[in-house]
């Protein structure tokens, strides 16, 4: 169930993204919406649907890109893959954990990208790759990572509540 709402939630989220985020800009960088929704869901313990979720909406940000397609969504199932090796035990234990995991994610994630431009032979600028677009981009997500994941978290305890047994 939560794929046939979660999907077609993923491709709106893309298409806001790569329309209305990118002008919402903090000097070239801009929030990423689809990370931030991945890394969130898998915080919360649904680790196996936020690689799907991480591929879907890699394929769906493609889509809206000038990058070669599937970059994006490689990228995102790193990440997925990274955050799943938490299992979902992050809020418990420290509310700093989840502004690192979205740091390492969201550097990871920028850092992918950049080599896929190496790799296609496309001229880039480190200095302002890394000054102007990734450190800015990385801090927004840094920022919304809390509201996120919180929204994310509540989120998966209303689709999934605990089980009780009544023995």
């Amino acid at each position: 169930m939560v794929y046939i709402v979660g999907i077609p939630l993923l491709a709106f989220m893309a298409l806001i993204q790569s329309t209305m985020l990118s002008h919402f800009r903090f000097l070239a960088g801009r929030p990423d919406l689809i990370l931030l929704v991945v890394i969130g869901w898998g915080l919360a313990g649904r680790t196996n649907e936020s690689l799907v979720f991480a591929f879907f909406g890699g394929l769906f940000l493609d889509f809206f890109s000038v990058l070669p397609f599937g970059t994006n969504a490689i990228a995102l199932v790193i990440v997925a893959f990274l955050v799943s090796l938490y299992q979902g035990r992050i809020w418990e234990a420290n509310i700093l954990i989840p502004l690192g995991i979205t740091l390492v994610g969201s550097l990871v994630y920028h850092s992918i990208i950049l080599l896929v431009l190496f790799l296609s032979g496309r001229q880039v600028d480190l200095t302002f790759a890394l000054g102007r677009v990734i450190l800015p981009s990385t801090f927004l997500n840094v920022v919304l990572a809390i509201p996120v994941s919180q929204a994310l978290s509540w989120l998966v305890k209303r689709l999934y509540p605990a089980e009780v047994d009544l023995v």
